[in-house]
């Protein structure tokens, strides 16, 4: 469990940051890919073997990376599936904001599994003219790793990724089934899921305090 609760951290992590921005050409982008991926890791893995951080401070770094690089309005509204249509502005604006919050905190609590797992990319492949997998591994010396998925997309000037496979397990789908099942037992309704979104939140923080 400590080492899915790892995997699941890092992944989202890696997700969220995002190197300067940058264009590569079509037939660049899977090469691009792999390398932005790879530096992720470096760059999020530092931070967490970083023994002079404070927990607060390492919590805020990866926080700050995850805020820079995660396109929280696409994903936010992909978790919402068909509850997302018509949702007045206001609604939305006040959802989306909530979910970035959540999903920092979500992952807070979990900054502390870092046992030494180490990150490789093992592989790209093209995903449409601006987009790539970049396939990974993660795992410590002498186990088996676990192979991550990283679908990448070129977004204006940035390369961002849009999801993570873990294990065939995509994370996004898996958050949006979650969403959907709160939204069905509450009449569908986004403000009701925003309350509850942030109930948790305080839940979360008074966790990764204790």
């Amino acid at each position: 469990m400590q080492r899915r609760s790892f995997l699941g951290t890092l992944s989202l992590t890696l997700a969220a940051a995002a190197l300067a921005p940058m264009r590569a050409r079509a037939a660049d982008v899977p090469k691009a890919a792999g390398a932005f991926v790879q530096s992720l890791a470096d760059r999020v893995i530092a931070i967490l073997k970083n023994k002079a951080l404070s927990k607060d401070d390492r919590v805020s770094q990866l926080a700050d990376v995850f805020l820079a690089g995660f396109d929280v309005h696409a994903i936010g509204l992909f978790v919402l599936g068909r509850f997302g249509r018509d949702v007045p502005e206001a609604a939305r604006d006040a959802y989306l904001q909530t979910f970035k919050t959540y999903v920092v905190e979500t992952y807070a609590v979990r900054f502390n599994t870092y046992a030494g797992e180490q990150f490789s990319v093992t592989k790209e492949t093209p995903d449409g003219p601006e987009g790539a997998w970049v396939f990974s591994n993660i795992g410590q010396p002498g186990q088996e790793p676990i192979e991550v998925q990283w679908r990448v997309r070129q977004i204006e000037s940035a390369l961002k990724i849009v999801d993570v496979v873990v294990e065939g397990v995509s994370l996004i789908v898996t958050q949006r089934s979650e969403f959907a099942s709160i939204l069905q037992h509450n009449g569908g309704s986004v403000p009701k899921l925003t309350t509850l979104l942030r109930d948790k939140i305080e839940e979360l923080k008074k966790v990764d305090k204790s």
